[in-house]
């Protein structure tokens, strides 16, 4: 995978993964499938672009996922639990669990994160990135740790 670098924006974050999306899903775990890229969702009138939008046989699940090139905020998680409550409502099959988020950003620190996602924690999930990714071990301890 393309190493990243803490000045990388959002969309060479994007491009980087989705340029080597078999490597990423990979990572993630062998049940995870690529659904797409700024896929768009319209609500009221307004639309909005999904960064990328995963799917995970095992649960099974949409995924949606929202990078971010700087540290984890409040309007991010809103922004993720509007896309997952959207997905919930208007494209899950009677077969799916809810949506889940996926939040990967540059920085999040425990105490943010508390906050932040207050009652959300079964819905909405945070991961950083760094230069070089986590071992394969350490990515596969946290995919079992959202299946739980």
């Amino acid at each position: 995978m393309t190493d990243l670098t803490l000045t990388t924006s959002e969309e060479e974050l994007e491009e980087g993964l989705t340029r080597n999306i078999e490597a990423f899903l990979k990572e993630l775990g062998e049940d995870f499938a690529f659904l797409g890229r700024q896929v768009p969702i319209k609500i009221k009138g307004d639309t909005y672009s999904i960064d990328l939008v995963l799917y995970h046989r095992g649960i099974p699940c949409v995924i949606i996922v929202e990078l971010k090139a700087e540290g984890l905020s409040g309007s991010a998680v809103g922004q993720v639990n509007e896309y997952v409550e959207y997905y919930r409502l208007n494209r899950q099959y009677s077969h799916e669990q809810d949506a889940i988020g996926l939040i990967i950003c540059q920085e999040a620190d425990k105490e943010k994160i508390t906050y932040v996602l207050g009652g959300l924690k079964e819905r909405i999930f945070i991961a950083t990135y760094k230069a070089k990714l986590p071992s394969d071990e350490k990515i596969k301890k946290a995919i079992k740790k959202l299946k739980k």
